[in-house]
């Protein structure tokens, strides 16, 4: 005899969409993966500068480059987009807009290298007391 008409369910029920998902553990170093996926190994810490020679290592560091070409092209086209849309659609275009045109990217691209630059900047007192 059952009581209420509730029965037990057994507690290794299926998950349900309810369910959260469960997290798959790390691997310890050099143990059999059956995924496939690979340990990258060390991560390299990104690239700071102090003098303009390193800048220039900091602004072709692939990430780095990468992030600025995207922001360039977003923001450029808004802008060309904004300010040359209605030349542009015109049919009226001469060389005085293809420079106003590169200008609008070109704007962008300095913006956000200033920003890598900014943001990966070493501190040359901190550099001092690390012995680099």
């Amino acid at each position: 005899m059952r009581q209420g008409g509730i029965r037990s369910v057994n507690s290794s029920r299926l998950p349900t969409r309810a369910d959260p998902p469960t997290p798959r553990r790390a691997l310890p170093s050099g143990s059999d993966d059956t995924s496939g996926s690979r340990d990258p190994g060390p991560v390299e810490p990104p690239p700071t500068w102090t003098r303009a020679s390193e800048a220039v290592g900091v602004c072709l560091h692939p990430p780095n480059r990468r992030r600025v070409v995207v922001i360039a092209v977003v923001v450029g086209s808004l802008l060309v987009a904004i300010n040359q849309g209605g030349t542009l659609a015109s049919g009226h275009v001469g060389w005085v807009v293809w420079v106003r045109v590169a200008l609008d990217y070109l704007v962008p691209t300095c913006v956000s290298t200033l920003g890598v630059l900014a943001g990966s900047k070493r501190n040359s007192a901190a550099s001092d007391e690390r012995g680099s």
